[in-house]
């Protein structure tokens, strides 16, 4: 178990590290998926998690609306989460704003880029693309172990992301 402090990090952690992953997956499908990356006909998930201070609790709100969809207090999170899940919580947030980072980079340059050049920033791609995957299966279990629940867009994304990684490990 967790004090409530703990419990109202670990909430803003894992909002931070969705939320990161959100603004990655369109991209990050594609090149998952060896696609051309453009994405755009990937819908964005029904609802954001954001941590709610006030109402000392995570919460999932519609993306349209702004109702709730769900809502886990701080309390229940001091019963799910371990003192190692909140530090583990943190590593994996940072190192998907440190994975969105350099993706933001080698996408942002891929445009402009042609032959082998191209060829390295794809290889570079498909490199954070297999890492990326390895992290956001990670923040869906802790997700999930958290009481919430992953609607169709996480879900597909974890499968999308199991896979790929399996799909990699084959090679």
């Amino acid at each position: 178990m967790i004090d409530l402090a703990a419990a109202a990090l670990a909430a803003g952690l894992v909002a931070d590290a969705v939320g990161t992953f959100d603004i990655l997956f369109r991209g990050w499908k594609d090149v998952v998926e060896k696609k051309e990356p453009d994405a755009r006909h990937i819908p964005p998930p029904d609802f954001a998690y954001a941590d709610d201070p006030e109402k000392r609790a995570i919460v999932a709100r519609s993306r349209k609306s702004g109702a709730v969809y769900q809502s886990v207090t701080y309390e229940k999170l001091t019963e799910r989460l371990s003192k190692g899940d909140r530090e583990y919580i943190a590593t994996l947030t940072n190192a998907l704003e440190d994975y969105q980072r350099q993706w933001n980079l080698v996408f942002s340059q891929r445009p402009m880029a042609g032959g082998l050049e191209l060829a390295r920033l794809d290889s570079q791609l498909n490199y954070l693309a297999r890492e990326i995957a390895n992290v956001l299966l990670k923040v869906l279990a802790i997700v999930e172990k958290m009481g919430l629940r992953l609607d169709d867009h996480y879900l597909m994304a974890r499968n999308v992301a199991a896979e790929y990684l399996a799909e990699d490990k084959s090679r």
